[in-house]
């Protein structure tokens, strides 16, 4: 048949491995006022980096 195209084949299926960051979660005790203010800009900077990164993984595929 005229213009017809052939399908492209499907890869094997494949298991993604785990997460391999490390998440720590604890309370920190006897922080100074820079201490906070130190950690609060080290998170602000932290969760910019990550908003950027979701937005250039979210745009629109070109074509």
């Amino acid at each position: 048949m005229v213009g017809q195209q052939r399908l492209r084949q499907i890869a094997r299926p494949f298991v993604v491995g785990g997460p391999s960051g490390v998440c720590v979660r604890d309370r920190l005790k006897a922080l100074t006022a820079e201490d906070e203010r130190v950690l609060r800009a080290v998170g602000a900077h932290m969760g910019r980096l990550a908003s950027g990164d979701l937005a250039r993984r979210e745009q629109p595929c070109p074509g």
